[in-house]
C-alpha cells in the first residue's frame, strides 16, 4: 500500500473509532436515569414561566434533570418544605431564606434573577394622605415574607406607620387580590403581572418597581447539604432556568401559549400584557444580587428577628455556580 493510501486508511480508521466513542458515550449518558428534583414555588403566575418553559420544552432533559415543579403556597412555606426535604429546591421571595438562615437553617440562596421589588401596593379606595390608611387592614402573604418587606417599604415611603396598620395573612398574590376584591383586606401588595391581569376596579397607590429599589426579589434556593452533594445539578437548575428566561423574552406566541397552559386561561389579550411587562421588568441579565439589596432585607428583618443583623450576604448566598458560569461564558 502507498504511503498516501496508508495515511488516508488511517485517518478514516480514526474517524470511525472517534464516532464509536461518541455513540458509545451518547448511549451511556442516555442510559442513565434523570435526577428527579422537586422544585416549589409560591404562586401561580407568569413570572415562573421560564420553569414551565424549560420544562416543556427539554432544558432540564438537556441537563440530565427530570423536574416537577410544584406550588405550595406563601415563600415562608416554600422554605419549611425545603428544610423538610420536600422539595430539593425553592423558587420564591428572598426574606424566607435569610429568616431560616439566620434561625441556624443550612438553607442557601444560589441565583438571585430578579432583582427589583416587582410589586404593586393597591387599595380598594383612593389613597391620596398618609390617614387614609390609618387603621386599615392590610394583606401580606405571611409574617417574614417578601411581600411584608415590601409593604413595609411601601407604606414608609407613603410615610404611613406600618405600626397604624394591621397586618393579615391572605396568602399569594392572586389570593390577596381576591381578598381586596371581597373585601376581606382594604390594601395589599400584589405581583405587577398579576395586578395587570385582575386590578380593574382597585386603585394603584404605588408601582414599587419604579422605585428602583435594589432587592433580592426572587431567588433560587437549595440546601447547602443538597448543593455540595449535587453541584451539577445546582448548575444545571441554573442554566436551564436562564434558558427558560431568554426563550421566554425572545419567542412571544409559544411562551404565551405554555403559560397560558400552566395559567390555565384562554385570556389571550391578558396574558400579552402580562408578557410584555414581565419581558422587560423582572429578570437579570446574570443572576447576581447586590450588597445594597441583601443589606435592605436585613434592615426591613431585623426588628423583628434580631439574628438577622448578624448575617452578611456571603451568609445566605453561595455565589459560585453563578461564577462558573460566568467563567465558563454562559451569559454570553
Amino acid at each position: 500500500m502507498a504511503k498516501g493510501q496508508l495515511k488516508v486508511a488511517v485517518t478514516l480508521g480514526l474517524a470511525a473509532v472517534y464516532v464509536s466513542i461518541c455513540l458509545f458515550l451518547q448511549n451511556v449518558q442516555a442510559a442513565e436515569p434523570l435526577k428527579k428534583i422537586r422544585i416549589a414555588i409560591p404562586s401561580i403566575v407568569i413570572d415562573f414561566a421560564p420553569l414551565w418553559i424549560a420544562r416543556d420544552k427539554g432544558f432540564f432533559r438537556d441537563e440530565r434533570i427530570d423536574p416537577e415543579v410544584t406550588y405550595i403556597q406563601g415563600n415562608v412555606r416554600v422554605v419549611q418544605s425545603l428544610v423538610a426535604g420536600e422539595v430539593q429546591f425553592g423558587v420564591a421571595g428572598t426574606a424566607g431564606a435569610v429568616s431560616a438562615r439566620a434561625a441556624g437553617e443550612e438553607v442557601i440562596i444560589i441565583a438571585v434573577p430578579m432583582n427589583r421589588l416587582d410589586y404593586t401596593f393597591v387599595a380598594r379606595q383612593p389613597v391620596n394622605k398618609p390617614a387614609d390608611l390609618a387603621g386599615k387592614k392590610i394583606g401580606i402573604g405571611a409574617v417574614g415574607g417578601s411581600d411584608e418587606v415590601a409593604t413595609r417599604i411601601a407604606l414608609e415611603k407613603l410615610g404611613v406607620n406600618p405600626a397604624s396598620v394591621t397586618m393579615i395573612t391572605a396568602g399569594g398574590s392572586a389570593e390577596r387580590l381576591t381578598a381586596l376584591r371581597i373585601g376581606s383586606v382594604d390594601a395589599a401588595t400584589v405581583g405587577g403581572a398579576t395586578f395587570i391581569g385582575g386590578g380593574a376596579g382597585l386603585h394603584k397607590v404605588l408601582d414599587l418597581v419604579d422605585l428602583g429599589v435594589e432587592f433580592p426579589f426572587t431567588a433560587i434556593f437549595t440546601t447547602k447539604k443538597f448543593a455540595a452533594a449535587n453541584r451539577e445539578a445546582v448548575i444545571g437548575l441554573i442554566r436551564s432556568y436562564i434558558r427558560g428566561v431568554r426563550f421566554f423574552q425572545e419567542n412571544k406566541e409559544e411562551a404565551i401559549a405554555i403559560s397560558a397552559r400552566n395559567l390555565r386561561t384562554t385570556n389571550k389579550d391578558l396574558l400579552e400584557r402580562q408578557w410584555l411587562y414581565v419581558k422587560d421588568h423582572v429578570f437579570e441579565k446574570v443572576p447576581i444580587p447586590t450588597e445594597k439589596g441583601f443589606k435592605l432585607i436585613f434592615d426591613m428583618l431585623s426588628p423583628r428577628n434580631p439574628k438577622v443583623l448578624a448575617l452578611r450576604m456571603e451568609d445566605v448566598y453561595d455565589g459560585s455556580y453563578v461564577k462558573e458560569l460566568v467563567d465558563k461564558g454562559f451569559f454570553k
